[in-house]
């Protein structure tokens, strides 16, 4: 079961979430990190990135950010994009954003966007 997020969307989808795991190559395996970002001028930012996460995205800019549910058999926020490193920051461009939950969890809570307005 998959639900298409937009830059748009994302945030009204972040305040739903926890932090974050922020998903780099490194080679032969992949790093994690857990981050606390947020929409700003259409992109996504990621704060105080470490050495190797520099690192990793200038060898491969291709990411992922993963919010897990925060209640049983709720709604994973997956979002792939292309990083770019300023200073301290990392810029995400979102290719691709989805929440995501197996069919197996249907018995957990909808998702429902708030309403435009009220």
């Amino acid at each position: 079961m998959t639900i298409p997020v937009s830059i748009e969307q994302l945030p009204q989808a972040l305040p739903r979430f926890a932090s974050a795991t922020l998903i780099t190559k490194a080679d032969p395996y992949v790093k994690l990190l857990t981050v606390d970002p947020r929409v700003e001028g259409g992109a996504v930012v990621v704060e105080g990135i470490h050495n190797s996460t520099r690192e990793n995205v200038a060898r491969d800019p291709h990411v992922t950010l993963v919010w897990q549910p925060l209640v049983r058999h709720g709604w994973t926020l997956i979002v792939d994009g292309t990083g770019q490193v300023r200073g301290d920051r990392l810029i995400v461009t979102l290719e691709s954003g989805m929440l995501h939950r197996p069919s197996a969890h249907e018995d957990g809570p909808e998702w429902v966007w708030p309403q435009q307005g009220v």
